[in-house]
């Protein structure tokens, strides 16, 4: 970062403040993919300590989309070299993005990286899938919580014809997780139920 930095000629300092030339650019960045005024844009410190963005589904999707197929989005050739490489280095090294044998790390493994996908907190996920219909997908658990949404997850993906059936068997262990008591038996699992509407 350090390097980057200098050679762009920006400044070092604390560049994880909100107006660090850094973050406006990325900011910048992040409207433009979502298709949103900066204004429109709420922001927040993530539990690392950087900034991070309020952003509607729909926006969020359309971003993610736009990592899915950048040409289509209409960016510029600088922009979609540019998510080329981030696409590569995230579905080449999925283990980074989330850990080995987490479900983000599997779920690109699974798919050879034709599904780029990251967690978020508070039951949020997003999904870039690639391929002849290029995707963006964006899911809330509307309570926060974690424990459906791997789940759901894969169900969105299997109805949207975006997941295959060897697929879904090779990452179905998180598709529908144990209840566990205190003494670590299970006693029920986790379902998840998912009814896709068409918008209106």
């Amino acid at each position: 970062m350090l390097l980057a930095c200098r050679t762009l000629g920006l400044p070092t300092g604390d560049y994880v403040a909100p107006d660090h030339p850094w973050q406006e650019r990325i900011l910048g960045h992040v409207a433009t993919f979502c298709g949103l005024t900066e204004a429109e844009i709420g922001l927040a410190v993530d539990g690392c300590g950087v900034p991070t963005f309020r952003l509607p589904l729909a926006a969020t999707a359309r971003g993610y989309a736009a990592l899915a197929h950048p040409a289509a989005a209409g960016l510029d050739g600088e922009t979609v070299a540019a998510v080329g490489a981030i696409v590569r280095g995230m579905t080449g090294a999925p283990e980074m993005v989330a850990g080995p044998g987490r479900f983000t790390t599997r779920l690109m493994q699974v798919t050879g990286g034709r599904v780029l996908a990251k967690e978020g907190a508070e039951g949020f996920y997003a999904l870039a899938v690639r391929g002849p219909v290029a995707l963006g997908i964006a899911v809330k658990i509307a309570d926060g919580g974690e424990r459906c949404r791997d789940g759901v997850v894969l169900d969105v993906l299997r109805q949207l014809g975006s997941l295959a059936g060897a697929e879904f068997e090779e990452l179905r262990e998180f598709h529908s997780p144990p209840v566990r008591n205190v003494r670590g038996v299970a006693v029920g699992e986790v379902r998840p139920e998912v009814e896709l509407e068409e918008a209106v």
